[in-house]
């Protein structure tokens, strides 16, 4: 059916053909009527006279051989009336007589031939109102028309075959690839590029298909290359740390990677294709990209979000090949950690003029005092003396602190590892801070197996130790309780350190091992801390790729829990 759809040019052209080949077959019918009867016409006009004259002539008795005669003679039939006698004489057979009724019912036509029943007739009157009507035989029209019908019929039929023949062959060779070259192209045009033209005939045809595949496979070709380097793009831009944001001349928004929607405020519609200002909801970044388009220039600023991150924004124009203004971009850095290190930068260097100034202005101090003063009594020089030992100590424990540090941070710094006894440990750490322990009226308790080894580098498990019960000493009232446990807990071993001191507030404990820190700043310059103990604990811990973890509350005793993996 759709074959038959699809030709139905054809067949309109076929069926248009046969009814032209009919009105011309049906004229041409007339036309060879129109031409025999006059044929006749005029054969019986110039014949009629002479048969009517001798019939005319002769006697009575005679006409009816005179008639046939005649008819004989001149291939007619003839019928002779006469009124007054009530005698008819004719040449028709018996199987012709309704011819004689025609004859007699058509008697007004005189003069003229006149053709009834495919017959001329022609009639004659006589001056004694006697009449002859001379009859052709019946002439061959239905022949004739029988003849140019079925020539009608077979050249309607010829006509038909060749035009669907050669119909078929022009739209096999022309029409239907031109449909599948325009159905191929509309494909091509609503992005399918892998559309392509199947039957390429020869010809005009051919090259038209040919021409079609050449510009599916350059579209698809382009389309796949433009694919991969925006999938390329794509994957670069949405994998940078770095938030990224195109805005075209209009305003409006036409690339963005996941980082920057991420770093900052927006609307949950569709980013793309939309005006900046009406999806970002930082003003400080709509406004510098306000600048950046009215002054055409690059910019850079520094930014707060509300959540107290910071970043630094990069606007720069896009200008096209005849420096014509495309749009802005902007790139944005994170540097959060930039602004924490450089305040931790500035901490700590105000922190180590403090630290190092107070020792200083001490030592300084008591020795112009003493250089000023040579007749100061012994006593008095004592223990002046005695203060400077002490700040001296306390400015070269900082010192050590610092260098500490210093290694611990280095890149590149390698743990001296080893396997030792865990009791050995505990033993050699309970010995150095016995004399501190009794001196401020403590207890101190230890829990340790026996036979538990410890893989990590003994000197700098030892500082650990060290350093988190100087710093429960600290904080711990006389009678309090210190208690050092050292535990084998599945593949990893676990010191920790608890005291029963003044606790540690929710506040401080994100900040507890940041360098200089104290929670009780007087206290701890009193006993001689510097602020770097649990500092430099922490980095110890980081080195061994361990944990560390705080369990605090004011008022209630202090837990800090090293975790080492084995």
């Amino acid at each position: 059916m759709r074959t038959v759809i699809e030709k139905r040019t054809i067949i309109l052209y076929i069926v248009f053909s046969i009814i032209m080949i009919v009105l011309i077959g049906a004229l041409f019918n007339q036309i060879a009527r129109y031409y025999v009867t006059s044929a006749y016409e005029d054969q019986l006009m110039g014949e009629a006279p002479y048969i009517a004259e001798q019939i005319g002539q002769s006697s009575m008795n005679s006409k009816q051989n005179t008639l046939d005669d005649y008819s004989r003679q001149f291939n007619v039939d003839l019928f002779y009336e006469n009124p007054s006698e009530e005698r008819i004489l004719h040449t028709f057979q018996n199987d012709q007589l309704n011819v004689i009724r025609t004859i007699r019912n058509n008697t007004d036509d005189f003069g003229y031939a006149t053709l009834i029943n495919n017959r001329l007739m022609m009639t004659y009157t006589y001056d004694n109102q006697d009449y002859l009507t001379i009859t052709t035989k019946p002439l061959p029209l239905p022949a004739l028309s029988q003849t140019i019908w079925w020539s009608v019929f077979a050249f309607s039929l010829f006509t038909a075959i060749l035009l669907w023949r050669f119909g078929n062959r022009l739209y096999d060779s022309y029409v239907e690839p031109a449909i599948q070259a325009t159905e191929t192209s509309k494909e091509l045009a609503s992005g399918n590029y892998e559309a392509r033209v199947d039957e390429l005939p020869y010809g005009v045809a051919s090259e038209l298909g040919l021409l079609v595949n050449r510009l599916g496979r350059h579209l698809q070709y382009v389309t796949t290359k433009y694919e991969n380097q925006n999938s390329r793009l794509k994957t670069v831009v949405n994998n940078m740390e770095s938030g990224v944001l195109l805005i075209n001349e209009k305003g409006m928004t036409r690339l963005v990677n996941d980082a920057f929607i991420n770093q900052f405020e927006t609307k949950s519609i569709p980013f793309i294709g939309e005006i900046y200002y009406d999806v970002i909801l930082q003003d400080q970044i709509n406004n510098a990209i306000q600048e950046a388009i009215f002054t055409e220039d690059k910019l850079q600023q520094t930014i707060e979000t509300h959540d107290g991150r910071f970043f630094e924004l990069y606007l720069a124009p896009i200008k096209g090949q005849e420096s014509d203004w495309r749009g802005v971009v902007i790139v944005s850095h994170e540097i959060t950690e930039i602004k924490r290190l450089e305040r931790v930068r500035k901490d700590f260097v105000a922190n180590v003029s403090h630290e190092l100034k107070t020792p200083v202005t001490s030592i300084q101090g008591f020795a112009e005092t003493l250089l000023d003063a040579p007749a100061m009594d012994e006593e008095k020089r004592g223990q002046f003396l005695t203060i400077i030992k002490k700040e001296t100590k306390r400015l070269n424990i900082l010192v050590q602190d610092l260098l500490d540090l210093s290694v611990l941070e280095k890149e590149g710094y390698s743990l001296k590892r080893s396997e030792f006894d865990a009791q050995s440990l505990v033993e050699d750490v309970t010995a150095v801070v016995k004399s501190q322990i009794e001196a401020n009226s403590l207890t101190l308790k230890f829990n340790c197996d026996h036979e538990l080894k410890i893989k990590a580098d003994y000197y700098r498990i030892y500082q650990l130790m060290l350093n988190l019960i100087h710093n429960a000493i600290q904080y711990t009232e006389e009678g309090g309780t210190i208690t050092l446990d050292v535990l084998h807990d599945g593949e990893s071993i676990v010191i920790s350190v608890s005291d029963t001191g003044i606790g540690i507030p929710k506040s401080a404990h994100e900040r507890i091992f940041e360098r200089f820190y104290r929670v009780d700043k007087a206290r701890s310059r009193h006993s001689g801390g510097t602020g770097l103990g649990l500092s430099i604990v922490k980095h110890i811990v980081e080195a061994h790729e361990g944990s560390i973890a705080l369990d605090s509350e004011e008022g209630h005793g202090t837990t800090i829990y090293v975790t080492l993996p084995q």
